[in-house]
């Protein structure tokens, strides 16, 4: 019997530093199992090209020529669902964290990051777990763990705790459903209901409860532990 292999990882690069984006693309191909199958530096190729090449990963800077990365993952998490979107920026507070998860990215990591962090980030949230650099991880535990006004988490079913993390890890009503054995109406419902109980209006407030209630487990460790 043969040596099973990882399935090749096939990640898009989207960043308008050329020097960054060339370094990017060979240290990442030294790995046997990622593969880099496009570059862009403008914000309405990546759209374009991601749409035709529908890449496992993209790896992208919010701050792009033509489309911001906020809007690209919008556009993206719609019309291209099985691209999983990690951030890579130097630019962050608590509104882009926010609005980054609102767009469905699922993870965060900073330039200042060692490449070996980066690696990790890269193959966390191209298996569609989520993934938050140390930096960010501080906001969202700064930010996030704040109490929303009108909760009652503390009502919540095990089932509904199960769905609250399915949701925070970047499962769709689709994948929920899946994961579940439930029907996709029954999931959609669930999500509704979450949101009712807990008075949120979206996933990424969503995301904010189960952090709190330490639902979500695939947060990044600190990169510098002490």
């Amino acid at each position: 019997m043969g040596l099973e292999t990882s399935p090749t990882l096939r990640i898009f690069l989207a960043e308008d530093h050329v020097a960054i984006r060339e370094v990017l693309a060979v240290y990442i191909q030294t790995r046997p199992h990622l593969k880099v199958v496009g570059e862009a530096s403008n914000g309405l190729q990546v759209v374009e090209q991601c749409a035709r090449l529908k890449p496992n990963l993209l790896l992208l800077d919010i701050d792009l020529p033509g489309m911001n990365g906020i809007s690209i993952a919008h556009m993206l998490t719609a019309s291209t669902p099985e691209t999983h979107i990690l951030i890579f920026s130097s630019h962050y507070d608590a509104a882009t964290v926010r609005q980054v998860l609102e767009a469905g990215a699922r993870g965060i990591i900073e330039k200042t990051s060692p490449i070996e962090t980066l690696m990790k980030a890269i193959e966390t949230v191209g298996a569609g777990r989520p993934y938050f650099g140390e930096r960010v991880t501080r906001i969202l535990e700064q930010s996030f763990s704040k109490p929303i006004a009108t909760r009652s988490a503390d009502n919540l079913t095990a089932r509904e705790r199960e769905i609250l993390q399915l949701i925070a890890e970047g499962c769709s009503n689709k994948d929920v459903s899946s994961r579940l054995g439930i029907s996709i109406k029954t999931a959609e419902n669930h999500r509704h209901h979450l949101m009712q109980k807990l008075g949120t209006r979206n996933a990424a407030d969503l995301t904010r409860e189960a952090f709190r209630l330490g639902l979500v487990r695939t947060w990044a460790p600190p990169e510098n532990p002490a």
